[in-house]
């Protein structure tokens, strides 16, 4: 007969020593419940979730992995009241959960529980196994060698975003005028010596949430490795603007040079790619000015709207701006409602006044209009043009939202694939970066930026 596997769950270095302290029936419903607030996360990808928030999750979320509801309400109620947990009660039926989120103390490195409940080991078997056979008719070739050849390497990348929490602390501490050593940071990531102590000192007393957001991220970027190399794999079109969602997909850049290939990895993406697409949709629309398109197209299509979008900026009001602050700029643009960032859109209006009339009017019901349209367009070309395409080559790439993730020896049948495609779409073909995986800049890379991700931010 053959032997059930025992499966992991990862819970805060702190939480699992308070866990240790106490007798409980059910200690492996605990530590599901508190893995699911961090696993949750793995599937969200926007600036608004790089900060320390509640997370909605859903009883049959729960009840996916812990059968009976009777208990599973006591198994919540108890790490609530003991403060494991902090839950927000409110919610709207069908429309907003119940959420959660691990307490400040709490936060910090994660280590690895084994679930010794069969029924519940049962349950996550079967939950890996209905990720795997997750159908998708126009995608199934690509979904098929995802989930066969998707890893990464584990060691590498934790040491990346070990490193990356390091530097963002330590960053934070010259910004208070704090004078910790590397081990003293160390330490607060790891929950040992003084770390309590500095860290009050980080937060200000709790004034200042930088340090939470952090130590939260470094939790999010860690369990996003632990399901790859649990064999948690999801693979599926967004019902909203037809892009797929993946592990990699969420994965932050900073991680993708780690990604395991049997070739060095190329990635091969599209240069100022949402402007690329806005043109492909303004091409035949006789609102928009032809000179004034034609203008912006050539900017497009050499992929330097950005580069001279940040010397206008800069001629307009001596205020210097990076390339990556100018494109953030231009989403904001693209992706707000029409009375946000008066001041961006009146210096669009300037250069580009018809097409930035179509913005406005695209917008002015469902601030989210254009940026799904694009989306869409986007997906389209990649996802159901290209991808069958390279498929007849057997060539079956990683693909990022506008980007291609292949091997070394595919790089140029893939960008002909792009180019040949683009031009019997849309008449004109946009340029291409071409970057090997393990050599990119994360500034470079466009992370499928929503218009979700630019809803908090300030204009300048």
């Amino acid at each position: 007969m053959k032997q059930q596997k025992h499966y992991k769950r990862y819970i805060p270095t702190l939480l699992k020593q308070e866990l240790d302290k106490i007798q409980y029936p059910r200690k492996d419903n605990l530590y599901v419940i508190i893995d699911m607030i961090s696993r949750k996360e793995i599937y969200y990808k926007t600036e608004l979730q790089k900060k320390y928030g509640y997370t909605e999750i859903s009883k049959k979320q729960f009840k996916d992995l812990i059968a009976s509801s009777d208990n599973l309400q006591k198994d919540i109620d108890f790490l609530v009241e003991n403060k494991f947990i902090l839950r927000n009660d409110y919610f709207v039926i069908g429309i907003k959960c119940k959420s959660y989120k691990i307490p400040v103390e709490y936060l910090g490195k994660l280590v690895p529980v084994q679930i010794d409940n069969k029924n519940i080991n049962k349950r996550i078997f079967e939950q890996i196994k209905r990720y795997l056979k997750m159908k998708d008719k126009s995608l199934e070739f690509a979904r098929t060698e995802y989930i066969k050849s998707f890893k990464v390497d584990t060691i590498g990348a934790n040491m990346a975003i070990l490193e990356k929490t390091l530097s963002e602390i330590k960053e934070l501490s010259v910004k208070k005028k704090l004078n910790l050593s590397e081990k003293e940071i160390l330490d607060i990531v790891s929950c040992k010596n003084n770390y309590l102590k500095n860290r009050m000192l980080l937060t200000t007393f709790n004034q200042d949430p930088e340090l939470n957001h952090i130590l939260h991220r470094y939790m999010i970027y860690s369990t996003r490795l632990n399901a790859i190399a649990d064999g948690y794999l999801f693979f599926k079109r967004n019902e909203t603007n037809g892009r797929l969602d993946s592990n990699l997909t969420s994965l932050p850049s900073f991680l993708r040079p780690f990604i395991i290939g049997d070739e060095r990895l190329v990635y091969v993406d599209i240069k100022n790619s949402q402007p690329f697409f806005l043109f492909t949709l303004l091409k035949n629309k006789t609102e928009v000015n032809e000179a004034e398109l034609n203008r912006y197209a050539e900017l497009v299509i050499n992929g330097k709207l950005y580069e001279y979008l940040k010397e206008e900026y800069q001629n307009e009001t001596t205020y210097y701006r990076s390339r990556k602050q100018m494109k953030h700029m231009y989403f904001k643009i693209l992706y707000s409602k029409i009375a946000s960032f008066p001041i961006y859109k009146g210096f669009m209006s300037k250069r580009f006044p018809e097409i930035m009339n179509h913005i406005n009017n695209t917008n002015s019901v469902n601030h989210n209009t254009l940026s799904v349209q694009l989306q869409s367009i986007e997906s389209f070309l990649v996802l159901d043009v290209i991808m069958p395409m390279l498929a007849q080559k057997n060539i079956i790439p990683f693909t990022i939202h506008d980007g291609f993730i292949c091997k070394e020896s595919e790089v140029e049948i893939v960008k002909e694939a792009i180019i040949n495609k683009s031009m019997e779409m849309y008449g004109i073909a946009p340029a291409l970066h071409t970057n090997f995986l393990d050599e990119i800049e994360e500034d470079e890379v466009d992370d499928g930026i929503s218009w979700a991700d630019i809803l908090d931010e300030d204009e300048d």
